[in-house]
């Protein structure tokens, strides 16, 4: 008797009838279901937030304020799905290089084929974007960083298609809709994406190429697939400028992996006319069906495994004591580039890049201003006329006339 007790209490086994504690028969899948049901009630708890706050839009968004956009638009940026917004933005600027018309340009200015400068591109492309998308637009170093792009673009503007100007923002606006949609937890709803489309041609009316873009959604995506018929094929150009970021991906690739990512990497131009244009073969059956099957695989097991994200991402630069901003080290993508040296960021960079970069000063660790991003040859030029035109921008966001600036904001740095 004394054994059969005995061992009952070791396997949780219940014989006495007394006894409050129920078997871990119970306990285990209780608790299971009940993390199952809590996942389940708050992974939409926010977007139903914001669409009881917004139900005044839903049958028309295109009435949303680019201010309002800009909340809507926070919630998959940088609570829902960041990760899938932010690949698909990448691509969206790998896409670009396709265009026939854009590439001569981006080769010509070397910005993208030297392998020393780069990775500093990229960079800078990644912090101006957020300054302008995560940042407050309308605010002095918001005001700044437009500023600055349409200097740097004026440089550039007799020698640009117009065309391109809207054909890239329209990547930017329909890319990372179509990774989300396919391959996230959630798509995204209509709200989410007009108020997408809304804040852009707001940036594109403060960068002088408002009057281009189509009245809606629908209207721009059409534009787009006409004009990449016409001007989207395959030069010598596109394929210089795609390998240096294929280059840029697979620099801490050990060389046994190369293959491997390289193959994954071109499974991500699942478009055959862009893959032609961009001069890629197309890759192995095990590519193409292995990146997306990841990728569902991870939306599918989020939307039911994971708690949401409690706070919202914040990767845009913080000011320091001495008005630079510097960036999180955890938001770095190829290269520390702004990152202030101190022994947490140089463990998280040596950790995050598997120890082969080190922090340094190489890497302008004493952050950045908006008026001296882009080309190290462009640091010390054009100050006066970036902050004569921040000022400029304030009356424009106020009186929403007139013409700034001169060019896309993002596809000739």
């Amino acid at each position: 008797m004394v054994m059969d007790t005995l061992e009952g209490n070791l396997t949780g086994r219940v014989d006495s009838p007394g006894s409050t504690s129920p078997p871990w028969r119970i306990i285990v899948p209780t608790v299971v279901v009940c993390y199952l049901t809590l996942v389940r009630t708050l992974r939409f708890r926010a977007l139903r937030a914001l669409e009881r706050k917004y139900a005044a839009y839903a049958a028309d968004p295109y009435a949303l304020s680019y201010r309002q956009a800009a909340e809507v638009m926070r919630l998959h940026q940088l609570r829902d799905t960041p990760f899938l917004f932010y690949l698909g933005t990448q691509w969206a600027l790998v896409k670009s290089y396709g265009m026939a018309t854009g590439t001569p340009l981006l080769a010509r200015t070397r910005q993208l084929c030297d392998a020393a400068r780069v990775g500093r591109r990229a960079e800078d492309t990644a912090v101006l974007l957020l300054e302008l998308l995560v940042g407050d637009l309308d605010s002095e170093r918001g005001r700044r960083a437009a500023a600055r792009l349409n200097w740097m673009h004026a440089r550039y503007a007799s020698r640009i298609v117009e065309g391109d100007y809207v054909h890239t923002m329209a990547l930017f606006v329909l890319e990372p809709a179509r990774w989300i949609d396919r391959y996230d937890w959630r798509p995204l709803t209509r709200l989410e994406k007009v108020a997408y489309f809304v804040y852009w041609r707001e940036l594109a009316r403060r960068m002088g190429f408002g009057h281009l873009v189509p009245d809606t959604l629908e209207a721009l995506e059409a534009w787009k697939r006409g004009y990449e018929a016409e001007h989207m094929y395959f030069i010598p150009e596109n394929r210089e400028v795609t390998e240096s970021t294929v280059g840029l991906f697979m620099r801490g690739v050990p060389g046994f992996l190369r293959g491997f990512v390289r193959a994954v990497f071109v499974s991500f131009i699942d478009e055959k006319p862009v893959r032609e244009a961009l001069g890629f073969p197309e890759p192995p059956r095990w590519a193409a069906v292995l990146t997306p099957a990841v990728l569902r695989l991870r939306g599918f097991v989020i939307r039911h495994f994971f708690l949401p994200r409690p706070v919202p991402l914040d990767p845009l630069a913080r000011p320091g004591k001495d008005g630079r901003l510097y960036r999180d080290a955890r938001f770095v993508g190829f290269e520390p580039w702004y990152v202030a040296n101190t022994w947490y960021n140089r463990l998280m960079v040596w950790v995050t890049s598997g120890g082969k970069i080190s922090l340094s000063e190489k890497f302008q660790t004493n952050g950045y201003v908006p008026e001296e991003l882009g080309p190290v040859e462009f640091e010390r030029l054009g100050r006066d006329e970036v902050f004569k035109e921040a000022e400029e921008m304030k009356a424009f966001a106020v009186e929403g006339e007139g013409k700034i600036g001169a060019g896309c904001p993002v596809v000739f740095q």
